[in-house]
């Protein structure tokens, strides 16, 4: 080891001087951290004060699933749909299907096209086309009974008011401005309904609206606790458990109490003891109704309280039913004379078959293999026109099966997306997309592939269309 002046050697020297580099480096470091941090934070802190469009309180959204699609149902045919049960007051009461039937009316509240969110009024919603439409729709995916239209319709609006009210608390806000609230368009939503709800909702007529549907929402002090199920599921299901029609004071205990039977709040365990007390001391009739009305009052405008949707007073107390019960009782009346009809031109049909059978000669109406061939091939080279249910091939592989769904139009004048078919194209609803991420040729607001535009409307080629004969396309 070579020594120094002052005894100490070259190594530790060397030892020494590589601490004091060391240290300086890591002072260096450190000192640049410091100014990433606060180049971030200041960033950070500019973020913050500026218009956040599509973030809630600052932070970023939670990842959620996404609208209901509903694609089985979608591509369901005539043969494979569900049969949906009403009971007398034109209600769904189907607690097998009743979920799946909701749902996908919510789907055609959803759906621009059919369910414009810039008309103001549901009642302003053009009966022809859109709402004979929706129903068309609904009748080819599910078997409904004659007669439940009106209650049909008023769901869908009622699910079209309540999207309304998701997006103006999701995606509006009053303290911004104009353009900041007009860029902040949701999904699935078109940028011109939007703009126009916009507008509204600023302007001094949504204002006033909103005062007034914030006032009328305050004088509601119950909510029941049924979930999904309506009125009327949960009146049939105690109907079933108590072995007759449930009392109004019976129903109100069971959708305003917790699933452990106590009282939602403090006003309804009042409102109940009330009513208790009422049946107790015999002051109610035998029927029991008039304890719940002395206690919560009779229901406005003609309505009946914990029916549901679309049941008048009079339908339930009055001798005479109202208009649009008689109106039903007609249709399942009619409804019930087509079947019966039908039943005896089967039989008919059966006995002739019977009587044919001791000549087998006789084969005018006999379907030959070649007039088989003939049928098949004539129905095959037909050309695509509206209504009919077809199959989409892929623009890159044209034997490739995309999707399936029903003609629209073939008009070339008919807009899809604010553009106009032109010649050789048409309008498809989209029932049931096999390639998912297939891109569609004219995408068109939030429609980029074929998953994004389940039960809307796209354009394709004509030359790119296959009539579906109801065989397994997948």
């Amino acid at each position: 080891m070579v020594k120094t002046r002052g005894g100490k050697s070259i190594r530790q020297s060397t030892r020494k001087s590589t601490a004091c580099d060391s240290a300086q480096a890591s002072h260096e470091r450190a000192h640049n951290d410091t100014q990433v941090l606060t180049q971030q934070s200041a960033h950070v802190t500019q973020s913050s004060i500026e218009p956040n469009i599509g973030i809630s309180g600052g932070r970023k959204k939670r990842k959620a699933r996404g609208p209901t699609l509903m694609p089985k149902v979608w591509g369901q045919t005539e043969e494979t749909r569900k049969r949906i049960s009403f009971n007398k007051f034109g209600q769904p009461n189907d607690k097998e299907h009743m979920s799946t039937f909701a749902h996908f009316l919510g789907t055609l509240a959803r759906n621009g096209k059919y369910a414009p969110l810039n008309v103001l009024r549901w009642d302003k919603v053009p009966e022809k086309p859109n709402k004979e439409q929706m129903l068309q729709i609904v009748k080819d995916k599910f078997e409904i009974p004659l007669g439940c239209e009106d209650y049909i319709l008023q769901s869908i609006g009622k699910k079209w008011r309540n999207l309304k009210t998701t997006l103006k608390a999701k995606y509006f806000d009053s303290k911004l401005s104009l353009d900041e609230n007009l860029r902040n368009v949701p999904n699935r939503v078109n940028e011109s309904h939007w703009n126009d709800l916009v507008k509204h909702w600023l302007s001094k007529e949504g204002i006033e609206a909103s005062k007034k549907n914030k006032e009328s929402r305050s004088h509601q002090p119950y909510t029941h606790r049924t979930g999904q199920r309506g009125f009327s599921i949960i009146r049939e299901m105690e109907h079933e458990k108590l072995g007759h029609e449930p009392m109004l004071s019976h129903m109100f205990m069971t959708c305003y109490s917790k699933k452990d039977g106590t009282p939602a709040n403090a006003l309804v365990g009042e409102k109940i003891e009330q009513m208790k007390m009422l049946h107790a001391s015999g002051a109610s009739s035998d029927n029991g109704n008039d304890a719940y009305y002395k206690v919560i009052g009779n229901g406005k405008y003609g309505r009946v309280n914990l029916y549901g949707l679309g049941v008048k007073a009079a339908d339930v107390n009055g001798t005479v039913p109202s208009r649009k019960a008689s109106h039903h009782a007609a249709l399942q009346l009619q409804a019930r004379n087509e079947e019966l009809q039908k039943e005896l031109n089967e039989l008919r049909s059966i006995v002739r078959e019977n009587r044919m059978q001791g000549n087998p000669s006789d084969s005018s109406n006999a379907l030959t293999p070649n007039n088989h061939v003939q049928a098949s091939t004539s129905i095959t080279q037909s050309p695509i026109e509206a209504g009919m249910d077809v199959v989409l091939m892929s623009i890159t592989n044209p034997s490739e099966k995309v999707a399936l769904g029903k003609v629209c139009s073939v008009d070339p004048s008919t807009k899809v997306g604010d553009e106009e078919l032109g010649p050789n194209w048409c309008e498809v609803t989209i029932q049931v997309p096999i390639v998912w991420e297939e891109r569609l040729i004219r995408s068109y607001g939030s429609f980029k592939i074929m998953g994004d535009a389940t039960g809307a409307s796209i354009a394709w080629p004509l030359s790119l269309l296959l009539v579906d004969h109801g065989e397994d396309q997948f």
